[in-house]
């Protein structure tokens, strides 16, 4: 209650000094309105990095470990849960792009010897694509527990869930619906792998997360980088820092904010910018929303437009053209991505506690700073990052 009267007071004061000295600029809304989404959201720390006319600004509230009174920094380390599988799906399109694969090949193409991937309507079998755009039929989770002691995203591991498959579980036929599936992606790291020839990590390293300088995203890492981890905290454990791979291509990702905005200036075109051909398949939207029965887990960042490759589609509004937006969780973590690709403007935040609702206030508020970052004066921008 305490942190709370003090950020009310904080923000009053600010609000106050502003009026007093005329109409606020766009940083002192920025300032004003992120301090605003911690309050409101109330977890022990959060961290951003956001993209204006191309610059970025990172901030940060809170303490990385309770009572440490240490602040987050650019480079605190995170997990980001399901930004993995965007990560996963651009991993795809640049394997696709050398010929490694196609992005309709079948996953029974990968399958590991005498495993066998059910196929629910003949000729309409499980690809790649339909993996990726969680349209596979696949569920979210499979059945089971991890075993007793399992840190986060160690479990199920690739022999885990190909089991589960190979025994033919009663699956939907792709393309009728969407269905948010972890399971789906990480198979589709399995067959990435497959195809590259290499272990998974590497194939990331090669030709994503070293391109781009992003040291930090791993899902091994080292005693350094585990010294920077923060507290996670909330319904899902927060568990140890710990070799995640078996979980690299749905949520086992680490990161920073500093990555994930070195990242988010790859997407947007900023800096080492995609081909554009690759940039337009990256993101694409692939399928909409009236083209499926139903969606499922697929709408917590506001209603799905569409459906492109791991991105979430948000119908424009009178203020803002069409988001596309990544949500992630788990670990006692919880992210969100969002992106308005071709104004060269987007915002990641990650916040160390996992609860839903909170979750559905930190995307909403999150979403209302694009149309302000779109307003902004012709070249006024936020201070760039130190």
């Amino acid at each position: 209650m305490k942190r709370k009267s003090l950020f009310l007071a904080v923000a009053s004061l600010l609000a106050a000094s502003y009026a007093n000295a005329g109409q606020m600029t766009t940083e002192q809304q920025i300032a004003e309105k992120s301090a605003q989404i911690f309050h409101d959201t109330n977890p022990p720390a959060m961290v951003m990095a956001i993209i204006q006319n191309g610059q970025v600004t990172y901030r940060a509230y809170g303490e990385t470990a309770k009572g440490n009174h240490t602040s987050p920094t650019p480079d605190s380390l995170l997990r980001v849960g399901s930004m993995s599988k965007i990560l996963a799906s651009e991993l795809l399109v640049k394997l696709a792009d050398k010929g490694a694969l196609r992005l309709t090949d079948t996953l029974q193409k990968y399958a590991p010897p005498g495993m066998t991937v059910p196929e629910v309507s003949r000729g309409n079998p499980v690809t790649l694509i339909s993996l990726a755009t969680h349209t596979s039929g696949l569920p979210r989770l499979i059945p089971g527990q991890a075993p007793a002691g399992s840190a986060p995203f160690t479990w199920p591991d690739r022999p885990a869930r190909w089991n589960w498959l190979n025994q033919k579980p009663t699956l939907t036929a792709p393309w009728e619906q969407a269905q948010y599936s972890n399971v789906g992606y990480d198979l589709l790291a399995d067959a990435m792998e497959a195809a590259g020839k290499k272990p998974y990590l590497q194939l990331m390293r090669e030709n994503v997360t070293g391109p781009l300088g992003m040291k930090d995203t791993t899902t091994q890492p080292d005693s350094a980088q585990c010294q920077r981890l923060m507290e996670g905290s909330g319904i899902d454990p927060a568990g140890p820092c710990t070799d995640t791979t078996a979980a690299a291509g749905n949520g086992g990702m680490y990161s920073t904010a500093r990555d994930m905005a070195s990242w988010m200036q790859h997407l947007l075109n900023i800096r080492h910018p995609e081909k554009p051909a690759l940039r337009a398949v990256q993101q694409a939207m692939y399928v909409q929303r009236q083209q499926l029965k139903s969606i499922t887990g697929l709408d917590l960042a506001g209603k799905a437009q569409g459906l492109g490759m791991g991105w979430v589609f948000i119908q424009p509004s009178v203020d803002s053209p069409v988001m596309i937006q990544k949500t992630g969780g788990g670990g006692g973590f919880m992210s969100y991505m969002v992106l308005v690709p071709g104004e060269k403007t987007g915002i990641f935040v990650s916040v160390t506690k996992v609860d839903l609702d909170m979750f559905s206030a930190l995307t909403r508020e999150t979403n209302s700073l694009i149309p302000l970052l779109l307003k902004a004066a012709p070249g006024e921008r936020i201070s760039p990052a130190s």
